[in-house]
């Protein structure tokens, strides 16, 4: 493949309800073509399970695969995603391995330009399961080796919409039913900047109609940008903050984002550590005294190496970069 490759191990911090937290590690490879796009993107747990039960050792091999593909003019055009799973079962008597290679539930997005190469329409297809020929399996035996209880047909997901100055001026997405579920309207000023967005949103049955969910306001001056929005608290499936604000600077990184409640506010203020350019590190410190830092690490070629997330000085999330030249 002429292709870049990235590779390495991603941790995250796994929280539960009923439990306390645990680190999770995956090994992922990024591939890039030679325009520095995304290609496909590879993930699968670092570490294999073994199971004994029922006198077998049963174990689970899995892979995410995302394949991206882009037209001429370098927009996405397609992108799929699907799930390898190979589940071995070995027994403890007779030593025999039986072997289930799956797909699992392909899901394809589509994407169409209009001649100013702006997004259009985005169809949504959810494809069959299927199980694959292995030396201890063989689908022709089986009716249920194609299996589609969750499969969609391809459909219309989202379509946008630009007035004659090639601003955006609506935005809807529909259900697999071809029903109307959000729809979002912008409102520009005579300089062309977004000024109020009004979003509304319903729910994926038919009884429930599109209900307005909030309001946005922008307002700007030479240094920051202020994003004022205003939710719906009262409508069925409405939000519990009636208000927040987030300010930005020119750059558009954001400076503060406050919410509010009907007595209180959580406020976090955000701060940013950049040499030569590059983002070195990123503070951000909440009104309740906790703090959270990210810290990049760049190679001599500027080439993000590492990230370190912590909560308070303890480390949350570590990811490290390798490149293949």
């Amino acid at each position: 493949m002429d292709s870049n490759k990235v590779f390495g191990i991603n941790c995250n911090v796994n929280y539960q309800s009923h439990g306390p937290a645990f680190y999770s590690w995956n090994k992922f490879v990024e591939y890039y073509n030679t325009q520095n796009q995304l290609i496909k993107y590879k993930s699968s747990p670092r570490e294999i399970k073994k199971i004994k039960e029922y006198g077998s050792t049963k174990y689970d091999v899995i892979t995410d695969i995302t394949t991206l593909d882009y037209d001429t003019s370098g927009n996405l055009t397609k992108k799929v995603y699907l799930r390898v799973e190979h589940h071995y079962s070995i027994s403890k008597y007779t030593k025999d391995t039986f072997h289930l290679h799956t797909i699992y539930r392909p899901k394809i997005d589509e994407y169409l330009y209009n001649s100013k190469n702006q997004e259009i329409e985005w169809y949504h297809t959810v494809d069959s399961t299927k199980y694959l020929k292995t030396k201890s399996y063989d689908p022709e035996n089986d009716s249920n080796a194609v299996r589609c209880s969750y499969c969609h047909s391809k459909y219309l997901n989202v379509e946008w919409k630009y007035d004659d100055k090639d601003n955006l001026i609506e935005w809807i997405s529909y259900t697999d039913k071809g029903l109307i579920h959000t729809k979002r309207n912008y409102f520009c000023d005579r300089q062309d900047r977004l000024i109020k967005q009004i979003d509304s949103t319903g729910w994926y049955f038919s009884t429930i109609e599109p209900y307005w969910e909030s309001t946005t306001m922008y307002d700007y001056t030479d240094s920051s940008k202020t994003k004022t929005q205003i939710n719906n608290t009262e409508a069925r499936f409405g939000s519990t903050t009636p208000k927040t604000v987030t300010i930005f600077d020119v750059d558009g990184r954001i400076i503060s984002s406050c919410t509010y409640s009907d007595s209180t506010g959580a406020c976090a203020k955000y701060s940013y550590l950049l040499t030569d350019g590059q983002l070195k590190e990123r503070i951000m410190d909440f009104s309740n005294g906790r703090q959270r830092i990210e810290k990049f690490t760049f190679n001599k070629d500027g080439y993000v190496t590492e990230e370190r997330h912590f909560l308070d000085g303890s480390l949350i999330r570590l990811v490290k970069y390798y490149y293949e030249k």
